[in-house]
């Protein structure tokens, strides 16, 4: 990618909590990735007086850190910074003036975010990074709580409820300290504050989307007591049960156990309490099946909001996933996998068998469109570069086993057919999954060899099955050397993966 094509922004986040910037190059299609982060713990919420006031000397504390974030933009060649302050200082009695001091001292333009921006933004990251059509999202910051439903990919209602994980510790909590009198006051004061918004309960059995630091950190306790075997957050399910076993077992624990909590940040082990207690309440109440962590949130809206205004919500996350993936990291013609991608539609057509689901054809689309993906680090070992690169990117619609799927699939080589692939992630893949890994695998093997010389020689195939032989026929005008030598190689992983011969027709060239 060029590099005049690309717009440089930085977005930074005044929370409650934490203090974020983040930078991203961005494409004029809506594009992004992120190129830096830096953040502070400010705990604002911490600073506010008993009057409801944020103080000059407590403003003075951020200044500096929102002077190097500047200096950091300018380090890196931002062309436009957005930043935006959120619970602390938007229930500050004296808000208006944190927002002019902080702009006029810092050199940012810092906009005041309302707790419907909030709720929006939050939303915006979610739905940009989920296949999902219905949810409730909420997002527990430092001192307030949002709440967001969502309908066929639409915006439908939110609330922003004035608590969150360090405001509510200070409110009820003993410096980290909770016994079941405490609990039992912040649960009621947050059930009071949710039963004003009939709305909650309108959609039970929804999923929940989880945004903010407490339920991040839930989830990577519980990846550490299952030992589980993809330490990703994004898209990782905490169910009811074990919800309620965190309820159960965190707010008993002493501050020093709970800072020894593994997975938990010790930075975190005092409001994570409050945190969880909040999270908890919300997940009753509005009867959620499940939470599904979110990486994308605030940050991300703010950023899709600037990119488009008008339509920030993207159709086809996938898609859009794989497009924005493919812009900056591909070294391969987009024309290459385009053609891949139809000469694997054609045979998956041909080969697919009654019951077999959508997903197979999403899972060998992403594998096709992400083969040479490992290929910007080493071409000549691109496969095991691949791997590795699918299974710790960001690439939004995809569950966990999809990703763990999709990394096996499209780094599949002749060496792989005699090899058991799933045993690294039994605890995530399904029985089922090994069969289909060689299946799809040798698919788009057999499609790389179709077009080995990335000039589309191959124009089209068709395919039959008769008699236990797959019968492929090649529409070509051209000399076909280079596919036809890589095709004598694959035939034998295709064959041992669907127990059928392979028979490939190819046209007489004059």
């Amino acid at each position: 990618m060029m590099k005049d094509t690309i717009n440089r922004i930085g977005i930074i986040d005044i929370g409650s909590n934490s203090i974020r910037l983040v930078i991203y190059d961005t494409t004029v299609d809506g594009g992004y990735r992120v190129i830096k982060e830096c953040k502070s713990s400010a705990r604002l919420s911490e600073k506010i007086n008993e009057q409801g006031r944020l103080e000059e000397q407590g403003m003075d504390s951020i200044v500096p850190i929102l002077k190097q974030f500047k200096l950091v933009c300018t380090t890196f060649g931002v062309n436009q910074i957005r930043a935006g302050a959120t619970a602390a200082i938007r229930n500050a009695s004296n808000s208006d003036e944190i927002i002019e001091y902080l702009s006029q001292q810092s050199g940012i333009d810092i906009h005041l975010i309302t707790g419907k921006e909030e709720a929006y933004f939050g939303f915006l990251g979610v739905i940009n990074s989920f296949d999902i059509d219905d949810g409730f999202i909420v997002d527990i910051g430092g001192g307030s709580t949002e709440i967001t439903l969502f309908e066929n990919r639409r915006y439908v209602s939110s609330v922003s409820l004035p608590f969150g994980a360090v405001n509510t510790n200070i409110m009820f909590g003993d410096r980290g300290h909770w016994n079941i009198d405490q609990i039992q006051q912040l649960r009621t004061y947050v059930l009071d504050k949710l039963h004003e918004q009939e709305w909650l309960q309108s959609r039970p059995g929804l999923p929940l989307f989880g945004l903010g630091g407490t339920i991040r950190s839930l989830g990577k306790i519980d990846q550490k007591q299952c030992s589980y075997s993809l330490p990703t957050s994004h898209h990782y399910a905490l169910e009811t049960g074990v919800i309620n076993h965190l309820y159960d077992d965190l707010p008993y624990l002493t501050l020093e156990q709970r800072k020894n909590v593994n997975g938990l940040s010790k930075n975190r082990a005092d409001i994570i309490v409050s945190g969880l207690i909040i999270f908890h309440t919300v997940y009753q109440y509005i009867q959620a099946i499940r939470c599904l962590i979110s990486g994308e949130g605030l940050r991300e809206g703010m950023l899709h909001d600037l990119l488009d205004p008008v339509s920030p919500v993207k159709s086809n996350t996938l898609d859009f996933s794989i497009k924005r993936l493919l812009t900056f990291e591909a070294q391969v013609s987009p024309t290459h996998l385009q053609h891949l991608h139809q000469l694997s539609t054609t045979l998956y057509d041909t080969l697919r068998e009654e019951g077999d689901t959508e997903e197979i054809k999403k899972l060998l689309y992403v594998s096709i469109m992400l083969y040479r993906i490992g290929g910007h680090i080493n071409y000549y070992q691109y496969n095991q570069h691949t791997h590795y690169w699918i299974m710790n990117t960001s690439i939004r619609g995809l569950t966990h086993r999809e990703i763990i799927l999709c990394g096996l699939i499209a780094s599949y080589n002749t060496k792989s057919r005699k090899q058991k692939l799933s045993v690294d992630h039994m605890d995530i893949l399904l029985p089922s999954d090994e069969e289909w890994i060689h299946k799809l695998g040798s698919i788009v093997q057999l499609c790389i060899a179709l077009d080995q010389s990335e000039t589309q020689a191959v124009q089209s195939i068709s395919t039959k099955i008769v008699d236990k032989t797959l019968h492929l026929t090649i529409r070509s005008d051209v000399e076909t050397y280079i596919e036809q030598e890589e095709l004598d190689r694959v035939i034998k992983v295709f064959k041992g993966a669907w127990d059928l011969k392979l028979k490939v027709d190819f046209p007489s060239i004059s």
